[in-house]
């Protein structure tokens, strides 16, 4: 399938700062798509390049295989974008803001009164829709956010830093109602965010931006498999005597060990043999076990590996 938003050669600078470099990537219909990099990387530039907010210095980018910059008008009616500080206005009541949207693109009125409907129904503000926009919690802020992006149901989704700010809580809660709106409107979504544990749970497919370019993409359990010959053993034991257990640890297939205090995680490309070596040092230390657990790295070690080469 053709993708169906495309980057080719991108490249931006700001007076001397070059911020994009020779970006290529792509992005398929109906995916969540995440851009991950530290701050100051270039995410949100990337976005504003999209949205035709700035001009490439050089390249193009495609979406359903039209030029955008050359299909200004009626390719960017098909975006929706919420940004990091919120497009609402605080004086205006939830319904007001969408209707104030929904006008903006000329919607009619029979139009605009369901979608406005739909859409406190399905990013659950039913029951809130009278009240003034300053009046709502930091998390029904950033549902109506979402909202207004998304009035004129748009065939992509944008979202700068959508849980930047939020408390562990309201994170889950946005990042569910994302994986709500693509699974229920099919809506192509993409996402910057420098938490990567987020991005991980998330996303079908993640571009790890560095310096300016798209260093690795790919989606998150390939980018493990890919950049990660280790695997993860963690345990903790009681009464906790760490330093004892390693003391007798064999080390052969071993990376490298890491005491938490409270566990031990050890790195390890053979984790079948050195488990059985792991549960022999923790009974010869008469230690007790009370969890274990193997897995791959997280995204964030893989993000690590990729930035540091």
């Amino acid at each position: 399938m053709d993708p169906i938003i495309k980057f080719e050669e991108i490249s931006k600078k700001f007076g001397k700062n070059q911020v994009l470099n020779n970006l290529n990537f792509s992005i398929q219909e109906g995916d969540i798509y995440g851009i991950i990099g530290i701050s100051g990387s270039g995410k949100t530039t990337i976005l504003n390049l999209l949205i035709g907010f700035l001009r490439a210095n050089a390249g193009k980018i495609f979406f359903q295989n039209k030029d955008i910059t050359k299909n200004k008008k009626s390719i960017l009616k098909q975006f929706g974008f919420a940004t990091q500080t919120g497009s609402f206005y605080n004086r205006l009541t939830v319904k007001e803001n969408l209707r104030f949207f929904g006008r903006l693109y000329k919607l009619s009125k029979k139009e605009l009164n369901e979608r406005i409907n739909e859409l406190i129904e399905l990013v659950e503000l039913k029951g809130a829709e009278n009240l003034l926009a300053k009046q709502l919690s930091t998390g029904m802020k950033r549902r109506l956010d979402i909202a207004c992006a998304l009035i004129t149901y748009p065939n992509v989704l944008i979202l700068d830093e959508p849980t930047e700010d939020l408390d562990p809580f309201l994170r889950k809660e946005i990042l569910r109602l994302i994986r709500k709106i693509n699974q229920q409107r099919g809506t192509t979504t993409i996402i910057t965010s420098h938490l990567l544990g987020e991005m991980e749970e998330i996303c079908k497919n993640i571009a790890i931006l560095h310096k300016g370019q798209i260093i690795e993409s790919g989606s998150p359990e390939s980018l493990r498999e890919n950049y990660s010959k280790n695997e993860e053993i963690h345990f903790s034991t009681t009464p906790g005597d760490y330093e004892k257990i390693l003391n007798v640890l064999q080390k052969k297939d071993i990376s490298h060990i890491i005491n938490k205090k409270h566990k031990i995680v050890v790195y390890t490309p053979n984790a079948e043999t050195v488990l059985h070596n792991v549960v022999y040092a923790i009974q010869a230390s008469k230690e007790k076990l009370v969890n274990l657990d193997v897995n791959k790295p997280t995204l964030e070690e893989v993000f690590e590996s990729l930035t540091k080469k």
